[in-house]
């Protein structure tokens, strides 16, 4: 069964900052929200028992770091929560 995905307005502000062009932010989630929809225990738990996930994805934006996506699920939807830049450890 596919899940729906929702992007929340957290969620699509933060994407715009990040990638100002609409028909390349829904690019760079395309390959994520797909594993989703099919499949949200990709993810982690932020902490033990918090209904909220994170999965990493690597940004192939021009000027974007890699990303963390945050977002929660039931049996029908994911909801894109946020996305958040993170730097690397190096």
């Amino acid at each position: 069964m596919l899940r729906q995905i929702i992007e929340e307005h957290q969620f699509s502000s933060e994407l715009q900052d990040l990638v100002p062009n609409s028909r390349r932010a829904d690019e760079f989630v395309e390959g994520t929200t797909w594993t989703l929809c099919r499949d949200p225990e990709q993810g982690t738990r932020v902490r033990p028992g918090s209904p909220v996930w994170g999965i990493p994805i690597n940004a192939y934006a021009p000027g974007v770091q890699n990303v963390v996506i945050y977002y929660a699920f039931d049996a029908d939807t994911v909801h894109l929560l946020s996305i958040q830049e993170v730097q690397d450890d190096e």
